[in-house]
């Protein structure tokens, strides 16, 4: 193996301690992080595309619905209830330790490929089927735009293919282009150069150099250590929107860099058309007076004259004017562009900043809780406890980019949120798929000022223990979709009603208490989840619901709750 790559690999093996010691394994899961967290720019988790089994050609399949990665009905319903016109892809990995390209293997793999949105006559499995299942829910919303699909084949090597190979490409892809069901599809040799470079930028934080001459130091404020207003060139915005080169020497935008959503940009939308046909006709030195510009939130800015490095740092408003901008990047040298760049390190003024300038926008729940006090004081908590136990709450996209952590400990606000429904409001039925509903009805009533910040953390160590019991093979994967029942009969046999957020200290330290014995012990909470799937198994095995969807459907209703809670309490 390339001695670079197999450096990558142990570290990233050090921070994530489900990643197998077999190196053929554990390249694959590597492999996609360095794709999808490094070249592409999403802040995905890798172990939720990889695939545990031995399936026929392909390593990895990633259903992605706004960036978020979907493995079953259940969470593309979620991703697909927020928003409209949805923007969804397709990405499937092969991944091979080899310096070689072999043409067989690359065969094999485009031919799994095709088999997914095909026969199905290659791909077995549970896995398999749950992504079928998420696989319709997108073509079910496609009725504006199709999804991309991207098939990247990793090797060790230098990712040139040969003629044979480059012929088998071509006839792959319009084979796939025939089924007339995507926008584009790409097919692409990833070789050891690209892999480097995509976990370098999967593991380091985003820094650029930019000229700003015209630059003006704008008023002190308490929680900012400098800011400055003013404008530069288009190339400059660039440089602070686009990722290194890739092998072809071309830069795309990088996702990763934003924080509000570049998939909703939409070139064909009349306004960017209008916009785009100005600057194509030559009217460049009016766009500085029409557009509002883009502002920049970095933890560190250093000035050397009129140069400033900008480090860790997010593009919080001007998605649309930056892409746009990449759009028309051949006149970036004489298109004038309003910026500001501001220096803080509060995380709650950061925050209020990015709310506040994206008012015009829809701002996720999200984004607001992670202005209240309580999730910063979780964060906290969650994030100083013991390596076992330690849990990294995300309050800001990307948050954890550059910090050696176990990818699988990182939780959003979302899955919090999820879990905290199952555990706390005892709506394990819902937890999965009424993400919408859940949000209405609890949003008053979850993490709030004075609430137990060992609760909440325990509700997340469950998660992850639960995937990391998945993921080593400790609870069968088919017990998956029970996960939010598990998470709720911790808490529902330790307390009845559905209050304990509300619960005297005391009572809550003695639950907690209780939860942590579980979860804490391998072999404990697996006995646990056995007894859960078992009963619910056993529910199952006297209706009438036969496929996964339709026992999907059935673990979901209120009679079904109802009739758990007096089978197994």
């Amino acid at each position: 193996m390339n001695p670079i790559i197999k450096a990558q690999l142990n570290d990233f093996r050090k921070s994530n301690a489900s990643v197998s010691e077999n190196d053929s394994d554990g390249f694959e899961v590597m492999s996609i992080f360095a794709v999808e967290n490094g070249l592409l720019g999403e802040n995905v988790d890798p172990f939720k595309i990889h695939l545990k089994g031995t399936e026929f050609g392909v390593d990895g399949i990633s259903i992605l619905i706004q960036g978020a990665v979907c493995t079953d009905a259940d969470e593309a319903e979620a991703a697909l209830s927020v928003g409209k016109n949805h923007n969804t892809a397709f990405h499937f990995f092969q991944s091979k330790t080899s310096e070689n390209l072999d043409y067989g293997d690359f065969s094999k793999f485009l031919d799994a490929v095709y088999d997914f949105f095909t026969d199905l006559k290659l791909l077995k499995g549970e896995q398999i089927e749950d992504l079928v299942d998420a696989r319709e829910k997108v073509f079910g919303v496609a009725t504006k735009s199709s999804p991309e699909l991207f098939c990247f084949y990793c090797s060790t090597g230098s990712g040139e293919i040969s003629d044979a190979i480059g012929n088998l490409i071509e006839a792959s892809k319009k084979r796939l282009q025939s089924l007339n069901i995507f926008e584009s599809v790409k097919i692409e040799s990833i070789g050891a150069r690209d892999l480097q470079q995509g976990f370098r930028a999967a593991t380091n934080a985003s820094t650029a150099t930019i000229s700003f001459p015209d630059s003006v130091i704008m008023p002190n404020h308490p929680h900012v250590d400098e800011a400055y207003i003013g404008y530069v060139t288009a190339e400059q915005i660039l440089e602070l929107a686009l990722g290194d080169a890739d092998s072809s020497d071309v830069r795309h935008i990088n996702r990763s860099v934003f924080y509000d959503n570049v998939r909703d940009f939409d070139p064909n939308s009349e306004i960017n058309k209008s916009i785009l046909s100005d600057l194509e006709a030559g009217d460049l030195e009016s766009f500085v007076f029409k557009n509002n510009g883009v502002t920049v939130v970095a933890k560190e800015v250093t000035r050397k004259r009129d140069n400033f490095t900008i480090t860790d740092y997010q593009i919080v408003n001007g998605c649309q004017t930056t892409n746009i901008l990449a759009h028309a990047r051949e006149k970036a040298a004489d298109i004038m562009v309003p910026l500001r760049v501001i220096g803080s390190r509060d995380a709650d003024f950061v925050s209020k900043i990015i709310v506040g300038t994206n008012k015009q926008n829809e701002v996720r729940q999200d984004q607001f809780w992670a202005l209240l006090p309580f999730m910063k004081d979780l964060e906290t908590y969650a994030g100083a406890q013991a390596d076992d136990s330690k849990i990294l709450i995300e309050r800001r996209d990307n948050q954890y980019r550059d910090i050696s952590s176990e990818r699988m400990r990182i939780t959003r606000p979302s899955d919090l949120m999820k879990a905290a429904a199952a555990m706390f409001f005892y709506q394990p039925h819902r937890a999965a798929r009424d993400h919408r509903g859940i949000r209405k009805e609890f949003s008053a009533r979850i993490f709030i000022e004075g609430h137990s910040v060992e609760l909440y953390h325990a509700s997340a160590l469950a998660m992850y223990k639960f995937d990391y019991l998945v993921r080593t093979s400790r609870v069968d994967r088919s017990k998956s979709i029970f996960k939010f029942y598990a998470l709720y009969a911790l808490v529902r046999k330790n307390w009845k009603e559905p209050n304990i957020l509300d619960a005297p200290p005391k009572s809550q330290s003695k639950v907690h208490k209780e939860i942590l014995k579980i979860i804490g012990d391998n072999d404990a909470f697996t006995k646990h989840i056995d007894l859960v799937s078992a009963s619910i198994e056993k529910m199952i095995s006297g209706s009438s619901a036969k496929t996964r969807e339709q026992i999907r459907d059935y673990i979901r209703t209120d009679s079904f709750i109802e009739a758990f809670n007096a089978s197994f309490f």
